[in-house]
């Protein structure tokens, strides 16, 4: 460690710091004493900070923001990702790494019982696939299938019969298919195992995908889901939640409302914030109607933050499903057969997050998940983001920012799920047959 004397902080400022060791540095003008960290480990780790690998594959923390010299760190060390928050002796950290993927990725439907007395019968299902002739997803398809069965193998025969001649016909492009299963929906090949049928569409192509006839949609199982949650200040939303401030704000300019009446201190509903200019500008549209909120919370910031902002820990809607940690647990291993005969992750969000695993004990596979509403608004509080930026940058590696739309574990209902919208900084729904940022995140004890 290097140990230097400066004159005066302006003598300081004006030198080269060191990039291969730390530097100790004294004003002689104040007897301040400066350090200039370079990789330095730490065992009290903070926001910011980098987790990593040591070549005995030991966690080890290196101090963020400026302190970090990626050229300098032992080619033999492997970087794990970045503490986000801290509570005591457990440390908030996500990976490094984050790709776009599917909420959800497979339609799956049980078909209604069939009639197994061995005479001929008709019947249909209703689904909504695109292509050629067929309805399009806005309307179902209707396939008809004459059966003569005794078993469930016989129904399913001819079941996968007619679908094929249905998507010949029309020129569909979905991938859809029957089989048997049992009890839990798994796959069964002999008929005396089966207790049902499944229709299923391979890939989740569009929304609507979920309707059906003839059938009941089963892909949810018993996830559960929730289409409320609460913010701060007593009132509600189940769309207008704000995470991160200022993205909402730079949103709003443009974007938001322009009162007509008397704005209330106490938000309930799917209202968007008023617009900057009417909270702050005398001269503006509106101004008048925001005197209340402006006594309220003085400042605009303070009432994206308190009056619309999304309050955590709660124990309401989205919250009071069980967290990020525990629906991936669950529901991240789930897969689902293919007809081309392998199988795929059924909620490839949380299968990303499920599977990650490095060679540690605390960070293997089935220690990380994807984060849940709570974790989200921990991540994408503005002041985290400020501090987590100088790190990732230095490191290069996946952005996170607030204008990057992410995934969080739990579903608001049959075809949304919750996420951060990087467009307007707020916790909402989207479409599940889309892909947004999944990046796990893990808590680890030290």
């Amino acid at each position: 460690m290097a140990i230097k004397s400066y004159a005066n902080k302006q003598a300081y400022d004006a030198a080269v710091k060191p990039t291969i060791e730390s530097q100790v540095s004294m004003l002689e003008t104040t007897r301040e004493i400066l350090v200039d960290g370079v990789n330095v480990i730490t065992t009290e780790p903070t926001p910011g900070d980098l987790v990593m690998l040591d070549e005995s594959n030991q966690v080890q923390f290196l101090k963020g923001g400026s302190w970090i010299q990626k050229a300098n760190i032992p080619s033999t060390w492997v970087h794990v990702g970045y503490v986000v928050t801290r509570k005591g002796r457990q440390v908030f950290i996500i990976d490094k790494t984050g790709t776009d993927e599917k909420y959800a990725d497979v339609v799956q439907f049980k078909l209604d019982d069939p009639t197994l007395d061995g005479a001929e019968h008709t019947a249909s299902i209703g689904v909504r696939v695109t292509g050629g002739t067929s309805a399009g997803y806005e309307n179902n398809t209707t396939i008809s299938y004459t059966y003569a069965a005794t078993t469930l193998a016989d129904v399913v025969t001819a079941l996968n019969a007619a679908i094929d001649a249905a998507k010949a016909s029309l020129g569909f492009t979905n991938v859809l298919w029957a089989y048997m299963a049992d009890a839990n929906g798994n796959k069964v090949d002999a008929a005396a195992n089966a207790t049902q049928i499944i229709v299923q569409l391979d890939t989740w192509d569009d929304y609507r995908q979920y309707a059906c006839a003839g059938m009941t949609h089963i892909t949810w199982g018993d996830m559960p889901a929730s289409d409320i949650y609460w913010k701060n200040d007593g009132g509600w939303t189940n769309y207008w939640g704000v995470q991160n401030r200022a993205r909402t704000r730079a949103w709003a300019v443009s974007n938001g409302r322009i009162p007509t009446s008397m704005e209330p201190v106490v938000k309930n509903g799917n209202d968007a914030p008023v617009r900057p200019s009417c909270f702050e500008d005398p001269t503006a549209t509106g101004y008048e109607f925001c005197a209340d909120i402006r006594a309220k919370f003085g400042t605009y910031d303070n009432y994206l933050h308190y009056g619309l902002g999304v309050m955590y820990p709660q124990k309401y809607g989205s919250f009071a499903l069980g967290g990020g940690a525990a629906l991936t647990a669950k529901y991240g291993p789930m897969t689902a057969p293919t007809k081309a005969g392998s199988t795929k992750a059924k909620f490839p969000a949380m299968n990303k997050a499920y599977i990650l695993s490095y060679n540690n004990d605390l960070l293997k596979k089935g220690k990380w998940f994807m984060p849940g509403c709570l974790e989200g608004c921990e991540l994408m509080n503005d002041e985290t983001l400020a501090i987590l930026a100088p790190s990732i940058t230095k490191m290069g590696t996946t952005a996170i920012n607030n204008g990057t739309t992410r995934w969080f574990a739990e579903r608001c209902n049959v075809y949304y799920a919750r996420f951060f919208y990087g467009y307007s900084g707020v916790l909402h729904a989207y479409r599940v047959d889309n892909r947004l940022r999944a990046q796990a995140v893990t808590l680890l004890d030290i």
